[in-house]
């Protein structure tokens, strides 16, 4: 479910730092790790004057092979299966990573942040990725000031629950990763007139397959009732659906999946129900 893991990278000392996270993604099940270096051709557009192509391509190569290169030799020696895909692509690195998705489970990739602002804005890359990948996307969101959250990487696993399909299949890949680990799940229901269902009922059945589970239930709105319960339960990992049956929406991007992921200082991870592919 979550064997072949892409990994895009600029080679940025922010993206890096989500290697850091290898023996955890290990345990979680990951087997193999394809490496994605895209040579950006987007930002062409803004030089003026002329500019030999190919001897663009062929400069950024050589700059980018030795950290590709220590890439590769981090995941095999941490018994990883490597395939750093060569020639490196030259384009759209948003197409390219959609492009290359096609044969992973799942995309991990970082959206940086620096300034109080800025920490609510995703990188272009990684909101063109969320918005048009079929494939779940699991967002780290690593700068200078933010750090390894507390404990491995899945020790606490929040899934904020709605009963829409969407979460069920985020709920799906929680629980795969908790048997895998053993972690502690939460399952968040934030309440809204239009949900229905019994969230004590599916916290039992998943208490019988021998999880740890936990049932939180408020009322709120739902992105600030999300984000608080990960800091007061210290949640290392949220695994969420894209979107939710609520028919409230953020002011940034239409979703309270967007608003999280843009204010988590934890990886989120992110996934749509298969209507949506």
């Amino acid at each position: 479910m979550l064997e072949k893991m892409l990994f895009p990278t600029d080679l940025s000392e922010s993206n890096l730092k989500i290697l850091e996270q290898v023996d955890d993604l290990k345990k979680a099940g990951v087997e193999e790790v394809g490496i994605l270096y895209v040579i950006n051709l987007s930002k062409l557009s803004d030089v003026s004057g002329g500019i030999d192509i190919d001897n663009y391509i062929e400069e950024e190569s050589k700059k980018a092979e030795e950290g590709i290169g220590k890439i590769e030799e981090l995941m095999k020696s941490k018994g990883l299966k490597v395939n750093a895909i060569r020639p490196f692509p030259a384009g759209d690195p948003v197409a390219e990573i959609l492009n290359y998705s096609k044969d992973y489970d799942f995309i991990a990739m970082n959206s940086r942040g620096a300034s109080a602002f800025k920490k609510i804005l995703l990188g272009s890359v990684s909101e063109g990725v969320l918005k048009a990948s079929k494939k779940p996307v699991y967002i780290f969101k690593f700068d200078s000031e933010v750090t390894h959250p507390t404990g491995d990487l899945f020790d606490k696993v929040l899934v904020p629950f709605d009963f829409s399909e969407h979460a069920r299949v985020a709920l799906d890949y929680a629980v795969y990763v908790a048997k895998k680990v053993g972690s502690e799940v939460h399952l968040l229901h934030v309440i809204e007139p239009e949900c229905d269902g019994d969230l004590e009922k599916l916290a039992e059945n998943l208490s019988q397959e021998g999880l740890k589970v936990s049932v939180h239930v408020q009322s709120g709105v739902p992105h600030k009732v999300i984000l608080r319960k990960q800091e007061e339960l210290g949640v290392t990992t949220i695994f969420m659906g894209s979107r939710g049956v609520s028919v409230v929406r953020s002011l940034l991007l239409g979703s309270t999946s967007d608003s999280v992921i843009r204010r988590s200082p934890v990886p989120v991870f992110v996934c749509k129900a298969p209507e949506e592919e």
